[in-house]
């Protein structure tokens, strides 16, 4: 091999090689390059991720607290609504429940006060021309008196229904109360005012429960409060947009009228029972007072007392 050749083939021989480094740099250059990108890359995508993360983290508690707001709202005023739902005007509804409470205790007062005032009392005396006298100077007495609220009224029609009182007996005191005669004015005065009485009392008691102020009367204006003129109509407007709470209470006022009205009904119940026994007594003694044969046929006698 000649110089010439030698030299072209050292030229050549480094000329590859330096190509070959250049190459092999600017290779491992680029294959940096490139894993540097995926490090970024990396890098940004573990960052888009936990930003996502926390974006979603945040609005689920946002959309929590909402949630839970929107639920203590609705809490709030549901329980409002429930609790401003009370009824048809209840404080009207008490007032005239305690006005018919009143008068149902009062009742009994007021029959006892009528029924003192007739002149026939039991166990006393007194002068007939008295009892004669009042029903003369007064109007024929009715028994719608009894339903009319009118307490003298009423009072006038059970005296005429009584009779007259007893007069005193002659001469006083009556005899012996040990003798015959003594017990026997006895028996017929306390069966006289037996009768008397519970009549005095039967129609006493129904001129209480008519009275003005008296439990039928409050009986019939707490009725009224739901009823109306219209029929119900006012109290259905009133508590329609009302919670079921209300409708409730409502229910349970009417419910304790309809028990107080039931007992009314029983009292008149018991009036009319005892009324109808007293009736049937009267009947019998009657009965068994008029003028008997005796066992032998011959005479007439009393069995009991007139």
């Amino acid at each position: 091999m000649n110089t010439q050749t030698a030299t072209l083939v050292s030229a050549v021989g480094g000329t590859i090689a330096g190509t070959q480094a250049a190459l092999i740099g600017q290779e491992t250059l680029e294959r940096a390059r490139l894993v540097s990108a995926i490090r970024v890359l990396t890098a940004q995508s573990a960052v888009g991720s936990d930003q996502l993360s926390n974006g979603m983290h945040g609005a689920g508690q946002a959309l929590a607290s909402t949630i839970a707001a929107q639920r203590q709202r609705q809490a709030i005023a549901e329980a409002t609504h429930r609790y401003q739902s009370i009824g048809y005007r209840p404080c009207d509804a008490a007032g005239k429940a305690q006005n018919l409470y009143q008068a149902i205790q009062a009742a009994r007062m007021e029959s006892q006060r009528i029924a003192g005032a007739v002149l026939a009392q039991p166990g006393k005396y007194a002068d007939p021309a008295r009892w004669s006298a009042d029903l003369k100077a007064n109007e024929a007495p009715d028994g719608a008196s009894l339903y009319s609220g009118d307490a003298t009224a009423a009072t006038r029609f059970i005296d005429a229904v009584i009779g007259p009182p007893d007069p005193e007996p002659e001469p006083k005191p009556l005899g012996d109360p040990k003798t015959a005669e003594a017990s026997l004015a006895k028996l017929e005065k306390t069966g006289r005012d037996t009768y008397r009485s519970l009549t005095a009392t039967v129609l006493a008691g129904i001129a209480a429960d008519y009275a003005e102020t008296g439990p039928i009367a409050r009986a019939r204006d707490l009725s009224q409060h739901w009823q109306g003129s219209d029929g119900g109509a006012s109290w259905a407007a009133g508590v329609a947009g009302q919670h079921t709470r209300g409708l409730l209470q409502d229910a349970v006022r009417m419910e304790a009228a309809n028990l107080a009205q039931i007992a009314i009904q029983l009292r008149n119940g018991f009036r009319t029972e005892a009324t109808a026994a007293s009736l049937l007594l009267a009947m019998v003694n009657a009965r068994i007072s008029s003028q008997a044969p005796d066992v032998a046929g011959a005479t007439l006698r009393r069995a009991s007392y007139p």
